[in-house]
């Protein structure tokens, strides 16, 4: 089951802390080393630290959830109507996917397209747009087959190797 929301009841929190922590160290630089959802300094300063600053970021935004049994699977969480700016020169009002998890016994089923399908939807022809970086290569896929775009790729914006990749799909 999809569900949109803009706040978390608290054992969606629960699953969705739960979700973030068991993902951690998966994402390019770990969720445990930012800040925030937004944050451009993305040179993975890593402490081995829980990701509460970023889980409390996330909290202040909206979510599409996959929901099984009562639990959540997977979630897409974004900012509706938001000015994605960087020092490089993109500068783009769109609804902004942060962070997209799914549970690790459950990928590959297809709920990471479901839920933005639910999302691009629920927006009406609005922009959408999120960054990653250059090794997700199955995110990238995916959003290539949904007819995002590539924007922006700033070149070891995260390490060696590792350029930070901004899509768009937008009007």
């Amino acid at each position: 089951m999809i569900i949109i929301n803009e706040s978390l009841t608290e054992r969606q929190k629960n699953d969705v802390w739960e979700l973030i922590k068991a993902s951690d160290t998966e994402f390019v630089p770990p969720l445990s080393s930012r800040v925030d959802t937004t944050q451009t300094d993305l040179h993975g300063k890593s402490e081995k630290k829980e990701p509460t600053e970023y889980f409390e970021s996330l909290l202040e935004q909206s979510f599409v959830l996959s929901v099984e049994d009562g639990r959540v699977i997977g979630f897409l969480s974004f900012r509706p109507d938001h000015r994605l700016k960087n020092e490089h020169g993109l500068d783009l009002i769109c609804n902004y996917v942060s962070t997209i998890i799914v549970a690790k016994d459950q990928r590959r089923k297809g709920y990471t397209e479901n839920m933005y399908r639910a999302l691009i939807r629920s927006t009406r022809g609005k922009t959408i747009a999120t960054r990653t970086w250059s090794q997700n290569t199955a995110h990238i896929l995916l959003l290539e087959k949904l007819g995002f775009e590539l924007l922006m790729r700033i070149p070891d914006d995260r390490g060696e190797g590792i350029d930070t990749v901004y899509y768009a799909k937008g009007e």
